[in-house]
């Protein structure tokens, strides 16, 4: 049998001891990571803190040690992540690349409908003037012939764009039901 002096013994208890005083905070992690924290948030308001972190540092005593051992992401429950999708710059860069097709469009009338100037506008949207107002029918019949049909199950029966006239000016936008399947295609996209 292994025979170990007792001085021995109670170096190893000792330090055995010590090192689970030292580790104990870990097992309360949450509760000392708020202590912790609202400490500094009250070290750093020049001594004066909320009732809330006053309450926080309350709930682990100042005299049992506060270190914690740095957990990664895997044994902090993992990682969360967020995405967040713009479809407003979607619509945007759809109605940019949109422009190039009227244009092309329209430029086989233009003895028809003359020249084609693009508007500013909102970044949504298409807004376009011709120099022959008077054949403004016949340029919106024209853009009205590029629309696509959409492709989902709400959508059936509708088109990608809606062409529309204010004045002299001829607007061209995404129809709502377009706008729905490009919301669900980009955010399908983003979680790929």
């Amino acid at each position: 049998m292994l025979q170990i002096a007792l001085w021995k013994r109670l170096t190893i208890v000792g330090l055995i001891a010590l090192g689970l005083w030292f580790a104990m905070p870990n097992a309360f992690y949450n509760r000392v990571e708020g202590h912790n924290d609202a400490l500094a948030a009250i070290e750093a308001n020049s001594g004066v803190g909320t009732p809330a972190q006053i309450d926080a540092v309350g709930q682990w005593p100042g005299w049992l040690p506060g270190t914690l051992v740095n957990l990664g992401l895997d044994l902090r429950g993992g990682a969360h992540l967020l995405a967040e999708v713009q479809v407003e710059d979607v619509y945007a860069d759809r109605m940019n690349g949109f422009w190039p097709e009227v244009r092309d469009a329209l430029r086989d009338e233009r003895a028809t409908v003359g020249t084609v100037r693009r508007q500013d506008s909102d970044p949504s949207e298409l807004r376009l003037r011709i120099s022959q107002p008077e054949n403004l029918g016949r340029a919106v019949a024209l853009i009205r012939e590029l629309a696509q049909p959409v492709v989902t199950l709400t959508g059936v029966g509708t088109t990608d764009i809606e062409v529309s006239t204010e004045g002299e000016v001829i607007v061209v936008r995404l129809s709502e039901a377009e706008r729905v399947a490009t919301d669900n295609r980009t955010i399908q996209q983003s979680l790929e």
